[in-house]
């Protein structure tokens, strides 16, 4: 890795990037039979790169909703959705990324596994990692349960609204995506509303609405590469 203590965040970023590259599938869901990037393996590669790096990432999750629901089998399975907030800093400077994450567990587990998704995956977005081969999470595990890869929209017999929460840190992304693209607010907002084919945050299921936020993320977090490479 080359000297790093002259570079910005940002760079450091970049040059962390470079030496994470693809990581394969290393776990396996003997349930729903098909293989996945485990936690360990993104974090062991991610953390091997950042600390070469100079960069730290900490952590803090806000739950957004929890419920519980019966399943087939008898009984109840926990749900849990978090925000999860990375710091990202180097002594100097910091950038800020969220992520949703939920978790599903007959125990006290679900939190943990939520924690776990929300981290999990941005890493994922912000170091671009992937394995080469189609991403898992891109088909519905259920055959029969409406997802497609063209809309990524999954039905449920009785999809849960989407929180207040969830409402105010969408209207929170849209306000900074339109002061840093230097866009209408209307117009920033109707075109992400757009992709989970609704008008308004009302009528955004709990589901769309966690889809809609790592969207925003990540077109604010381009937006904000962008404008640091012509500062």
């Amino acid at each position: 890795m080359v000297e790093t203590k002259e570079l910005n965040l940002i760079q450091k970023l970049n040059e962390a990037s470079k030496h994470i590259g693809p990581i394969g599938k290393d776990g396996n869901n003997s349930f729903q039979k098909y293989r996945f990037q485990s936690e360990t393996a993104i974090k062991y590669a991610v953390e091997s790169a950042i600390r070469e790096a100079g960069i730290r990432i900490i952590p803090q999750y806000e739950v957004i909703n929890q419920y519980d629901k019966a399943s087939k089998r008898g009984g109840e399975n926990h749900f849990v959705d978090v925000m999860g907030t990375f710091t990202i800093m180097d002594g100097e400077n910091t950038v800020v990324g969220t992520m949703p994450g939920s978790g599903q567990d007959s125990g006290e587990k679900a939190m943990a596994k939520a924690c776990t998704s929300a981290q999990k995956y941005f890493y994922k977005q912000l170091f671009n990692i992937t394995d080469k081969d189609e991403d898992p999470d891109a088909d519905d595990s259920n055959p029969n349960g409406g997802y497609t890869q063209g809309t990524q929209k999954r039905q449920h017999p009785n999809p849960t609204p989407a929180s207040k929460k969830q409402k105010d840190t969408l209207g929170k992304l849209f306000q900074a995506i339109s002061d840093k693209a230097k866009t209408d607010l209307n117009v920033v907002a109707t075109a992400i509303l757009n992709k989970a084919e609704a008008t308004s945050m009302d009528q955004l299921t709990h589901e769309s609405a966690n889809e809609l936020v790592i969207l925003a993320t990540n077109k604010l977090t381009k937006l904000s590469e962008e404008g640091n490479k012509t500062a």
